[in-house]
C-alpha cells in the first residue's frame, strides 16, 4: 500500500458514512460490467463443501478479506456489508489495477449499510435471521456501543458463529492498541527472527500476520460451524493478529517458556546466495547426501567434510564466491533441488511457471482478469473446479436491493431506506 493509497484511504474514511460520497476505483466506470459477471446465490455450486452456508462480511481491508475469501472459495455465499460511497478500503489500493481488492474479494456480493443511521441495527438484526456467520472487524466493544453486538445479534439468531478479527483480542491491556502488520511481527516477536546477520529486524515487503490470522479465523469458523451441527448454538471466534503471530513461533515461545532459548542461526547450508546474473538461490543442503551434491557441484572439495557449525563464516564466503561464478538458471539445473538449491522467485516468475500452469494456479474471474486459484484442493480438483468463488469482486452496494428484499423489505420501504441515506 503506497504512501498516496493511504492518504486516500484515510481522507475516505473521515466522511460521514452516510455522505453519498460516489463510487471510485478502477471498478467505478465498469459496474455493471462488474455485476453482470458477479455471483448470485443461484450461480454458486450446491456441491461445494461450504454450500449453503451465509456469510455477513462486515470487515473492512485485509484480514476479514482473507477469511471470507477463503470460505467463498469453499462455496459460502459471502455478502459484504460495506458503508455507502466508499466502501472496503481495498477497492481503492493501487492506481490502475485494484491487485488487492480482486485478489480477496472477488466470488462476493456486496450491500451497502450506514452503521451510523439510525435503522441499522434494525436492518442488521433482519440479515441476521438467515444468515450462519457473521464477520467483523471493528474495536472491541465497538458493536455492542452501537447496539448490535454478538450478545444482541444472537438474540435474532442463537445458531449465529460471530467471529471478530482485531490486533491484541477482547482483552488483555493491548485491547484499544492499534497497530498494522509491521506492529504485530515486532511484538509477537517474528520480527526479531526475521533479523539480518547483524541482528537488524528486516522489513517484509508483504504483510505476514494479516493472511495468517484471516486463514485462523476461516479455520475456527468452520470449527464452530461443525460444532454447532451438535448443539444447535452458535459461537464467538475471536482471532487476531498478535496471538496468531505468537503461534506461528511456538517452537521458540515453548523453549523460551521453558527456559531453553530457540534459535536458527545463520549457516552455509540454509542460506540464500546472489548468483553471477544478479538473481538469488535459496541453500537447503543439510542433509549429508544433498550437501555432497552441493560439494560436487561448486568443485568445493575441501568442504565435503563440513560439519554444521564449523567455519560457518569462512564456509559462506567459499560458497557466495562460488555461487557468483555461474547464473541462476545454471544453478538450479546443477545440482539442482539434488543439493538443496532452489530459485528466489518474484510474483511475476511464477505467472507462467510450469508448476503454476499443472495446478491451474490462476482462474479467469469472466472479465478478462485473473486471480490465484484457492491453494486448498479436494478430491483432487484443480484452479476453477477448486475456486468456487471465481468471479469478480461486486461493484459496490450492487447486491443491495436484492439482500434487503431476501430480508424480507418490501419495494417501497427499500425506497425509503435509499432515502434516509440508511443503505
Amino acid at each position: 500500500m503506497s504512501a498516496r493509497d493511504i492518504d486516500r484511504y484515510l481522507a475516505a474514511i473521515d466522511e460521514p458514512a452516510g455522505g453519498g460520497r460516489p463510487a471510485r476505483g478502477h471498478f467505478a466506470g465498469r459496474d455493471a460490467a462488474c455485476h453482470a459477471a458477479a455471483m448470485t446465490d443461484e450461480s454458486l455450486d450446491p456441491t461445494a463443501p461450504l454450500a449453503g452456508v451465509r456469510v455477513l462480511d462486515l470487515t473492512r481491508m485485509f484480514p476479514g478479506a482473507y477469511c471470507t475469501s477463503l470460505l467463498a472459495d469453499l462455496g459460502a455465499a459471502v455478502l459484504k456489508v460495506e458503508a455507502p460511497g466508499f466502501g472496503d478500503g481495498l477497492r481503492f489500493m493501487g492506481e490502475e489495477f485494484p491487485a488487492s481488492h480482486v485478489a480477496v474479494n472477488r466470488g462476493k456480493r456486496s450491500m451497502t449499510l450506514n452503521l451510523k443511521s439510525p435503522r441499522a441495527g434494525e436492518i442488521l438484526r433482519r440479515l441476521v435471521r438467515d444468515a450462519d456467520v457473521l464477520v467483523e472487524s471493528a474495536k472491541p466493544g465497538q458493536m455492542d456501543k452501537l447496539g448490535f453486538g454478538f450478545e444482541d445479534l444472537r438474540q435474532e439468531n442463537p445458531g449465529l458463529v460471530w467471529c471478530a478479527l482485531t490486533g491484541f483480542g477482547p482483552d488483555g491491556p493491548n485491547v484499544d492498541v492499534p497497530g498494522h502488520d509491521l506492529t504485530y511481527l515486532g511484538y509477537s516477536g517474528l520480527l526479531a527472527q526475521l533479523a539480518g546477520a547483524d541482528g537488524t529486524p528486516i522489513v517484509p515487503g508483504l504483510a505476514v500476520t494479516l493472511p495468517v490470522t484471516g486463514l485462523m479465523a476461516a479455520f475456527g469458523i468452520v470449527a464452530a460451524l461443525q460444532g454447532r451441527t451438535r448443539t444447535g448454538v452458535g459461537s464467538r471466534v475471536d482471532a487476531n493478529m498478535a496471538d496468531t503471530g505468537n503461534w506461528m513461533l511456538s517452537e521458540q515461545m515453548v523453549g523460551a517458556a521453558n527456559g531453553q532459548a530457540q534459535a536458527w542461526g545463520t549457516v552455509a547450508a540454509r542460506n540464500n546466495y546472489r548468483c553471477a546474473d544478479g538473481r538469488w538461490i535459496t541453500c537447503t543442503a543439510s542433509e549429508p547426501r544433498s550437501w555432497a551434491a552441493l560439494v560436487a557441484a561448486t568443485g568445493l572439495a575441501e568442504l565435503a567434510d563440513h560439519t554444521m557449525g564449523d567455519d560457518e563464516p569462512g564456509t559462506i564466503a567459499k560458497l557466495e564466491a562460488a555461487f557468483a561464478a555461474q547464473p541462476q538458471a545454471h544453478w538450479l539445473v546443477t545440482p539442482g533441488m539434488a543439493g538443496g538449491i532452489g530459485p528466489v522467485f518474484t510474483p511475476s516468475d511464477l505467472v507462467d511457471d510450469p508448476q503454476t500452469t499443472a495446478r491451474d494456479g490462476l482462474v479467469p474471474l469472466g472479465d478478462g482478469s485473473r486471480a490465484l486459484a484457492n491453494p486448498l484442493r479436494l478430491e483432487g480438483a484443480k484452479g476453477a473446479a477448486a475456486s468456487h468463488g471465481a468471479t469478480p469482486p461486486p461493484a459496490l452496494g450492487a447486491d443491495t436491493d436484492a439482500a434487503l428484499a431476501a430480508a424480507g423489505y418490501s419495494a417501497a420501504e427499500i425506497a425509503a431506506l435509499h432515502a434516509e441515506q440508511a443503505v
